[in-house]
């Protein structure tokens, strides 16, 4: 598979829209989401309030991750909080969600930051994901930091199978 992470242009809202009312649908039923036009004007606007990378694979968008700069006062470093990530079911076990991860810590470090966070409340899948490289607390509550977090960035633009293979152990995020 082809797959490419790239940052969500205003031409994406169509596509961002469709994953995001799969993602409600399966994640969070009754809840309204985003019209294109909103995704349009807060998130893939010239100023956007909310940053978004889309993993395309030339055909369609398969996935997506959202993601917020964060200041964490208790270590005085910036980070990122994951609000969101989401990949099409008939694409999940294949890496996509690790290669959106990768590319946002890659984004957060270019920035100076530190760490990313996020939680893992809703599936158990998603929780082993997660624990593969991130701290998973009992809450959901996770978080990628120090070694492990600078290794995860490195790995952005490698292809999904060397992704893995290079995946730092968990115990490097409690390691400068």
């Amino acid at each position: 598979m082809s797959l490419k992470i790239r940052k969500a242009s205003r031409d994406d809202a169509d596509a961002l829209a469709s994953l995001l009312d799969a993602y409600i649908r399966e994640s969070y039923p009754g809840h309204l989401g985003s019209t294109p036009d909103q995704l349009r004007r807060d998130v893939l606007g010239e100023q956007p309030l909310h940053h978004v990378l889309l993993a395309d694979t030339g055909v369609t968008a398969v996935g997506f991750i959202g993601w917020d700069r964060v200041y964490d006062m208790h270590w005085a470093t910036s980070g990122a909080q994951i609000a969101d990530l989401f990949v099409l079911p008939s694409h999940r076990g294949l890496g996509v969600s690790l290669a959106l991860v990768a590319n946002v810590a890659a984004q957060v470090r270019a920035l100076r930051g530190g760490f990313l966070r996020g939680g893992a409340y809703d599936r158990e899948s998603t929780r082993r994901s997660y624990a593969r490289l991130a701290v998973v607390h009992p809450s959901g509550d996770t978080f990628l930091a120090a070694k492990a977090f600078r290794r995860v960035a490195e790995l952005a633009d490698l292809p999904i199978r060397d992704i893995i293979r290079r995946l730092p152990p968990v115990e490097w995020n409690f390691t400068d």
